[in-house]
């Protein structure tokens, strides 16, 4: 109950002034990258990657779909998220928005926080429960500026919405992301930038004491990735990134990153470190594609307050 108590101040942050709003969503998305350690900006492929950057949406070639659900930290906290991706077939064809004869590809990614049953207690009612809910919503598109060397650019649109007894908050979010991708002595590696909630986002409280206004912050992260060679039908990805508040102290992290994958089979492990903390964390994760269409990626993220387990589906078209 102490876990959950103190999730829900995390997520609903519905007490003035706040200037660490939407502190969930922070969490990020995609099994895969978080067994990672969340190293994944400089990756970003697939639905999820549009939250670590929307640039990586460009080299998307096909349609997809990843969903997830589970009991964040044990704790009787419900996570969810579901993302869509690129243009799904429509008979033989895949049509598709071009600019400069370059595909522009779009994506939506939901994530919703829900904690039930929460005690509170009044003088005139006494004792009852209540819920809370957080929600994100993000509209991406990604689009290929060059070719050779690959340079992508990308941009999300957030809505934030919270729902606390009977106060909700709104708020409206931007980030862009950069990308450029080529091989430095027959390596591929990839650099990237990305900047979240520019500017800050404000979210606007209603129906509460006061009607605040809580803020996300604005934060920067820079990122880069390899593809080293292991051996025939073996690849090892190494990525790092490094991310801060731009405006304001305590949210310097540093993450870093593995996958090991043959055929079928992927092995991840990572280290996330916010650098305000002693000791980082480490995340370890594996993923499992019995068809070249289906994948199930699984993650185990150790914490103080409780473990998680995360497992996916994602489905390509």
């Amino acid at each position: 109950m102490i876990s959950t108590c103190i999730v829900v101040l995390g997520t609903a942050q519905a007490v003035p002034p706040g200037y660490d709003a939407a502190s969930f969503a922070r969490t990020g998305i995609g099994v895969r990258a978080l067994g990672m350690g969340g190293a994944f900006c400089a990756i970003a492929q697939g639905p999820t990657g549009a939250y670590w950057n929307p640039a990586g949406l460009a080299q998307l070639g096909d349609f997809q779909a990843e969903g997830m659900y589970t009991d964040w930290l044990g704790a009787g906290i419900d996570l969810q998220y579901l993302t869509l991706a690129g243009y799904p077939p429509i008979g033989e064809e895949r049509p598709a928005l071009s600019l400069e004869g370059r595909p522009v590809q779009f994506g939506l990614s939901w994530l919703s926080v829900h904690v039930r049953d929460i005690p509170w207690w009044e003088e005139e009612g006494g004792y009852g429960t209540f819920d809370t809910w957080s929600y994100l919503i993000i509209a991406s598109l990604g689009w290929q500026l060059e070719q050779s060397p690959s340079v992508s650019i990308g941009l999300n649109v957030k809505l934030y919405h919270d729902r606390i007894l009977e106060g909700r908050s709104f708020g409206l979010g931007y980030d862009v992301g950069l990308m450029w991708r080529q091989q430095l002595l027959g390596i591929p590696v990839s650099f990237a930038f990305v900047t979240t909630d520019l500017g800050g986002t404000e979210v606007q409280w209603y129906g509460t004491t006061g009607e605040p206004v809580n803020y996300v912050p604005w934060l920067a992260r820079v990122g880069l990735a390899a593809e080293l060679p292991v051996w025939e039908g073996i690849r090892l990805i190494c990525a790092a990134s490094y991310e801060w508040g731009v405006d304001r102290p305590r949210f310097e992290r540093l993450r870093l990153g593995g996958e090991l994958s043959l055929e079928w089979l992927a092995l991840r492990a990572g280290y996330d470190w916010l650098l305000t903390d002693p000791a980082g964390k480490w995340t370890a994760g594996l993923g499992i594609s019995p068809w070249p269409w289906l994948a199930i990626d699984y993650a185990f993220l150790p914490g103080k307050l409780g473990d998680t387990h995360l497992l996916a589906l994602r489905v390509e078209f």
